[in-house]
């Protein structure tokens, strides 16, 4: 068992086979490999004049390139591949915009506490390192775990994500940035907006 059925299987396992002689078996259709430098039309054209020379009664039904084999056989791979990159995708855009509204909010709670430390004699640089300080924190704790997981799942996934390695780089970096810079985002404008207030006006509650 092994080599994938339709796209779908572990495409690093070779399929088990046997030799068995076309002489000895009763075979009505068979399929064969022609390796060319010349353009697809002419190698069809020569390969039919020469199985023609040997018996005009053997038919060829179809001639295809290996590009369109290829692809007729990975068809699974490619919807899967797909589907996962849309999903892949949402799922980045949703936890980017939950990840904002998140921090965006956590920030904004502590605008009392930003006021304190300001009415205390703290500059505004200095809230600003102390609350990035704190969200950096809050990321890595997050996204540490998150990228272990990832790595820990794209194990079993593998057989449809042909082509992409389960340790690609560019795919976590992608997703790390991402978040990284959403975070901060979210931090920076309220943070921002609450160290240009008054510290008295700070102060007071909502």
């Amino acid at each position: 068992v092994g080599g994938g059925v339709g796209g779908i299987g572990n495409d690093q396992v070779p399929p088990e086979q046997i030799y068995y002689p076309i002489g000895q078996a009763d075979l009505r259709f068979m399929s064969m490999v022609l390796r060319s430098e010349g353009a697809h039309d002419t190698l069809a054209s020569q390969a039919r004049q020469v199985v023609a020379s040997i018996d005009p009664n053997l038919p060829i039904y179809w001639v295809y390139p290996m590009s369109q084999v290829l692809s007729d056989n990975s068809w699974a791979i490619s919807l899967f591949g797909s589907l996962f990159t849309i999903f892949g995708a949402a799922a980045l855009f949703l936890a980017a915009v939950g990840l904002y509204g998140v921090m965006s909010f956590s920030v904004a709670q502590r605008r009392q506490e930003m006021g304190v430390r300001m009415a205390l004699g703290a500059e505004s640089r200095d809230i600003l390192r102390i609350i990035f300080r704190r969200v950096g924190v809050q990321l890595a704790s997050g996204l540490i775990p998150g990228i272990a997981l990832a790595y820990a799942m794209s194990g079993p996934l593998r057989f449809v994500m042909f082509g992409v390695e389960t340790t690609d780089v560019k795919v976590y970096a992608t997703v790390v940035v991402t978040l990284v810079a959403t975070g901060l985002l979210a931090t920076f404008f309220p943070a921002n907006r609450a160290t240009r207030v008054d510290p008295v006006t700070a102060l007071r509650p909502d």
